[in-house]
Order: C-alpha cells, then structure tokens, then sequence
C-alpha cells in the first residue's frame, strides 16, 4: 500500500510538460533544400521528369524565396522550381517538400530578374508553400484561383480534399488555421500548424 501511495504521489508532483512531449509548442520553419551547398541536386531527390521551358516570374507557391521561380514546360506551370543561386544546371521543380521528388527544368532563356534576392526573406510574413498539421494533415498552397468558404479563400489542399481557408493566425507560438475536412463538414476547425515549409 505504501508503494502505492509513494507512487502516485511521485506522479501527482510530475511537471505537466512531460505529459506533453510529443506536442510542438511552437511552429517549425522549414526550407526545402534540393541542392548541396557547392550546386548539384543532393543525395535522395528523386529525378521523376526532365523537360525544358522558361521560366516567367518569381514563384508564388513560395514568394518568400529568392531561389524559387514560376516556370513551364508546354502547357504545364511548374511552381516553385528552384534554382542552384550562382548556378546554369537544370532547375529543381516540386510539388511539395515531402516525397524528395523533382522534375528537373532546363531553361532556354535567362531567368527573370528577383528583387527578392538583394533582401533578407521574411519568411515569418509570407504564406508558406506547405503546412503540416496537428491533425496530420499535409497541405499545399493553391496558386491559382479558388472559391471560398465561410467567406475565407481556400489557401491550401490536402490530399484527402481537405482545405485550409483564410490566412494564419500567427498571434501565438504555435500558428493555427481553419481546415475543413475531405467530406466537406458544417464547420471549419481551427488546428495547429506543427511544420510551415518555405
């Protein structure tokens, strides 16, 4: 009985932050990073495609960067498609950070010119090209037009067709968005954002 006792005092007095280990308490920023250091794709990323095309803008999918470009290839927008800064290879286009897969573009004329790259990206500002939520979910922003829900602009898709609607409320530590589940449910939940990709 003692032990018992001893027991659950000792785990009455335990810190309520081990109880939550596995829970982020503040957002992650990550940026995706097809190339080593020196140029060259790095180890693991998966050449799915090559094609050739021209690129026409800086990326909206990523606007914060100054390395990431809005490209196509025939009729396909390619966005974002990275480049090797200082570098002539091929460019690096992604449909998400997750799956280390890329279609690598060759461009035949020069790359447009980047106001981004003479200042330091805000990335803490900008809208990330993909969140990772609490709810396991993984999102990526929708450059093109969408509708609206509750009367918030769908941003991102998942891959279960749910949606995250309206901007991100960064007031705290760990950011938050409104997702709507695949089954298009009543309500929009507010869930945590673990991971913002950039």
């Amino acid at each position: 009985m003692r032990r018992f006792l001893t027991g659950l005092l000792l785990t009455a007095l335990a810190p309520p932050a081990l109880a939550q280990t596995g829970t982020p308490q503040a957002t992650t920023l990550r940026l995706y990073t097809p190339f080593q250091p020196g140029g060259g794709l790095l180890i693991g990323v998966a050449v799915t495609g090559r094609a050739s095309g021209s690129c026409f803008a800086a990326s909206v999918a990523t606007s914060a960067r100054p390395d990431a470009y809005r490209c196509s290839a025939g009729n396909a927008i390619l966005d974002p498609c990275f480049a090797s800064l200082g570098d002539r290879a091929p460019l690096a286009c992604s449909r998400d950070p997750w799956s280390a897969n890329a279609v690598l573009l060759t461009v035949n004329k020069a790359l447009p010119s980047n106001a981004k790259l003479a200042a330091d990206p805000d990335y803490a500002r900008s809208m990330p090209w993909a969140l990772e939520l609490a709810n396991g979910q993984r999102c990526t922003l929708l450059t093109g037009a969408t509708a609206p829900v509750a009367g918030l602009r769908i941003n991102y898709g998942c891959p279960d067709g749910g949606v995250v609607a309206g901007g991100i409320d960064r007031t705290l530590p760990l950011w938050r968005v409104f997702y709507q589940t695949g089954n298009r449910s009543l309500s929009l939940t507010q869930v945590g954002v673990n991971v913002a990709w950039y």
